[in-house]
């Protein structure tokens, strides 16, 4: 999996150098791939939304002749990519904590998951927490436990 994923990285770094290269289209797959790989809340998906060609006159006036907008936004995401490629190299793939809801949907029996879904969409509170309280406490409050020791 992990070489695979390595792949997915490369295909995007090769896209850099694409002749009808897009930035805002090749952000949009490059942070679904960085979605994917490392979760909805990786930081590194801010900072390639945060790409952007600079052709402000200040930009082109404070830059050396050789400078060029395009190129320097394509090495920062590329860097950002390498690094990344790095990463799951040395350390592998750490997948983002499960929420609480897929935690305490997993602690649930499936009957009572489909019961919880029908309560939530009928905003039945009452019928809700009694069905709550029906279930086997220890098993709740461990799936919550986890959750909550998890994000520390």
């Amino acid at each position: 999996m992990k070489e695979n994923y390595i792949k997915l990285l490369n295909r995007r770094i090769e896209n850099l150098d694409s002749d009808d290269f897009d930035l805002e289209a090749w952000k949009g797959g490059t942070v679904s791939v960085i979605e994917r790989v490392f979760g909805e809340n990786d930081p590194r998906i801010r900072k390639i939304n945060d790409l952007k060609i600079d052709y402000s006159s200040w930009a082109l006036r404070d830059a050396t002749s050789t400078y060029n907008p395009t190129e320097t936004c394509k090495k920062k995401g590329k860097e950002i990519l390498n690094t990344l490629i790095e990463e799951i190299d040395l350390l592998g793939v750490i997948k983002e904590k499960p929420s609480t809801g897929e935690v305490l949907k997993k602690s649930l029996s499936d009957k009572a998951n489909k019961r919880i879904s029908e309560l939530i969409k009928a905003s039945d509170a009452e019928a809700l927490l009694k069905l709550l309280k029906a279930e086997k406490k220890d098993d709740l409050a461990s799936a919550l436990r986890d959750v909550l020791l998890s994000k520390n």
